[in-house]
């Protein structure tokens, strides 16, 4: 019998050490794999701060001061030209994200890149034409900066064509830039959302919808 029982024992003490050495194995791999998780998801959360915090400096520096005068489309100055490949998404870190109840998240992170993209086309778009057309024909003119001049005077110097489509560049500026502003917002807080759902113990970037610079901070 001690011929049977002791490798018994042994078997069951080899195994029971395997075992042991494998849940800790799987438990520091679920902790890695939470840190790296919970990384990436601030990762995301930056991205849109910063494409936020751009888009909102650009609507307080440039528009709010002529949203709703008349002659805006004259008045907005053009910007410096903005990166129109930088601040993209790595959806690849995310994928702990793609279980059915939040999927969607990902697939709206995509359509907020595409709509960051095009938000910054567009204003890049009516900045290039303001310095390569309407500047020039202004300055040609006599226009002084800051001078005091109709919509008719503008008209006869720039053209119907060019003073139409600075005009609807501006146009679509403002539109671009005030609902991407908010989606943007609303978009950090879906994926917050998602986040704390699956982590409701930690810490992720948060950001608040100010009048001016947004601050970041940690709830």
């Amino acid at each position: 019998m001690g011929d049977i029982v002791n490798p018994l024992v042994t078997l069951v003490a080899a195994f029971a050490g395997a075992w042991a050495a494998f849940k800790l194995q799987q438990f520091q791999k679920n902790k890695e794999d939470t840190k790296l998780n919970i990384a990436a998801g601030n990762r995301a959360l930056i991205i849109l701060l910063q494409q936020f915090n751009a888009l909102k400096l650009f609507q307080i520096d440039f528009i709010e001061q002529f949203r709703d005068s008349p002659g805006r489309h004259m008045q907005i100055l053009p910007a410096l030209p903005f990166q129109e490949d930088s601040l993209f998404f790595d959806l690849r870190p995310l994928e702990f994200l793609l279980s059915p109840e939040q999927q969607q998240v990902l697939m709206d992170l995509l359509i907020e890149e595409n709509r960051y993209r095009e938000t910054i086309k567009a204003i890049n778009t009516r900045s290039r034409h303001h310095f390569e057309v309407v500047q020039p024909k202004l300055a040609g003119a006599g226009f002084k900066e800051g001078g005091e001049y109709t919509g008719e005077q503008f008209r006869a110097v720039l053209g119907d064509h060019d003073y139409v489509h600075i005009k609807r560049l501006t146009d679509a500026v403002i539109l671009h830039v005030d609902r991407t502003v908010e989606s943007l917002f609303a978009m950090k807080g879906r994926l917050r959302s998602a986040l704390l759902q699956q982590y409701p113990n930690s810490k992720f970037i948060d950001f608040e919808l100010l009048k001016d610079i947004p601050k970041s901070i940690f709830s």
